[in-house]
């Protein structure tokens, strides 16, 4: 039985047999196609490698070169605006959405391999949500579910290295030793500070190198024990750059790089004290990403899966993350508006780090100070506020201490926090304090090298509308709109 016939991108015309373009002469004619693009044309090694890293910007030259396109006409082909071709041309904007790569692999025909999806797949909206947006794919909680518990059903998790973003040059290295493991760990503490202090955006590129550098290691000889080692440094460095993705708003990137941590660190489990440990992090990492984009549902199930991951291994995690799992679901309960179990979550997690030794504490737990721990139980009374407003003079008690205690090592953590303080400070009235905190919070997220905070100043926003009455309210606001538009 034959399959169905190809179609015109644009004007739907049943294309004739044997033709391979997305568009019909008329259409190509007139969407300023003065040549065809031929067969072969994207073998050009300059042209793999540059759609290899996503980089359209080689792409789209050549290809107005070949076909006689302007910018104007090819922006128009794609559904850009003519700068933003420009922009991506001259190498200053990069094109990410999972959307826009298929409407290029279909109208430019781009071969589905050469951008990632699998040899003989058609790219449509819905493979390449399967095969590229992590983000939007249905099947994203039993992937991780697959990862966590090592399961082999799943056949993504044989490629997840082959999955992620960036690339390196291999590394040969016959043998590897103790001293090549502490390399990984003090670089990646490095790439930790660097993201606290500064935000994800200045390491990002930089820890993503770094991770395929020491995933090739795995190939060079070493002793069980050091081999354990190396999984658990792997795994830790692909959690801290696929948080170094989440702060810039990557999200597709995070959840990847998240992924191959849990499959790595499952990988170490057995033979390894804080292997199991590592992985409730990461769960923990993708419910703080769940819970940015509004899915506290899916924040809530990863929470669960990071307490039956903990309880069901053969190393206990340490109290503080134990601690840190308690927060986090309250985070979630607050988030779908339950204040009891919101109470019980924030009182397990204080108990609980109350019995914690720091000195004992793994590296990926360095992040739980005092003041933290102020913080996470102030923001799970803010969440609770934003529908109930009674709830908003506890949380800004909490947010305010926390926030002066922040060193300027932790500089993103506190200007994150002060826009959901100048929140709580609208929803319990205090007019003044909230639009002095509301101008602090502008500024400081402007200064991070971060842009998930702007999420934030959009709430904000939103609750300072009611009070718009107010000229310095007003005044705020659009120093807000003009932060977010400035970072668009």
């Amino acid at each position: 039985m034959n399959g169905p016939r190809q179609r015109c991108q644009c004007c739907g015309t049943v294309l004739r047999v044997g033709v391979n373009d997305a568009l019909c002469g008329p259409c190509a004619r007139a969407a300023g196609f003065r040549e065809p693009i031929p067969e072969g044309f994207y073998e050009d090694t300059d042209l793999r490698t540059a759609l290899e890293t996503y980089d359209f910007g080689a792409v789209f030259t050549a290809v107005r070169q070949q076909t006689g396109l302007s910018q104007l006409q090819l922006a128009d082909l794609l559904g850009l605006s003519q700068s933003r071709v420009s922009a991506v041309e001259r190498g200053e904007r990069r094109l990410t959405h999972v959307r826009t790569a298929a409407r290029m692999a279909t109208v430019l025909r781009i071969p589905a391999p050469l951008l990632g999806f699998p040899t003989g797949h058609t790219v449509t909206g819905n493979e390449t949500d399967k095969e590229v947006s992590w983000l939007e794919r249905r099947d994203f909680l039993s992937l991780v579910t697959a990862a966590t518990l090592g399961s082999s059903l799943n056949p993504e998790l044989a490629r997840l290295g082959s999955l992620l973003p960036g690339q390196a040059e291999p590394v040969t290295r016959p043998r590897i030793g103790a001293a090549d493991v502490d390399a990984i760990e003090a670089i990646t503490e490095g790439f930790r500070r660097s993201s606290v202090a500064h935000g994800g955006g200045l390491c990002r590129a930089a820890a993503t190198t770094q991770l395929h550098q020491a995933r090739r290691l795995e190939d060079a000889l070493c002793s069980p024990e050091i081999r354990t080692r190396l999984l658990v440094a792997i795994a830790n460095h692909a959690r801290i750059a696929g948080w170094a993705a989440y702060d810039v708003d990557d999200h597709d990137a995070a959840r990847r790089l998240w992924t191959y941590a849990l499959d790595t660190a499952h990988r170490a489990a057995d033979d390894h004290p804080r292997a199991t440990d590592l992985a409730v992090r990461v769960l923990l990492d993708m419910a703080h990403q769940a819970l940015h984009l509004e899915r506290a549902s899916e924040a809530l199930r990863l929470v669960q899966l990071a307490s039956a991951t903990a309880a069901n291994r053969k190393h206990p995690v340490g109290a503080i993350t134990q601690g840190y799992t308690s927060a986090v679901l309250g985070w979630c309960r607050a988030a779908l508006g339950e204040p009891e179990p919101t109470r019980r979550a924030i009182g397990q997690a204080q108990e609980t780090y109350a019995a914690a030794d720091p000195a004992t504490t793994p590296p990926w737990t360095k992040f739980v100070t005092d003041a933290e721990i102020t913080g996470q139980q102030g923001y799970s009374l803010y969440l609770l506020s934003l529908s109930r407003p009674e709830f908003a003079p506890e949380a800004i008690e909490k947010l305010t201490s926390s926030t002066t205690r922040y060193g300027a090592e932790y500089e993103r953590t506190r200007a994150v926090t002060l826009p959901p303080l100048a929140s709580a400070q609208f929803q319990a009235g205090d007019i003044d304090a909230a639009v002095a905190t509301g101008y602090d919070a502008v500024n400081a997220i402007s200064g991070l090298s971060s842009t998930r905070g702007y999420a934030r100043l959009r709430v904000l926003d939103t609750v300072a509308a009611p009070h718009s009455g107010k000229s310095e309210v007003a005044d705020l606001r659009e120093h807000i709109r003009t932060a977010l538009t400035t970072t668009a």
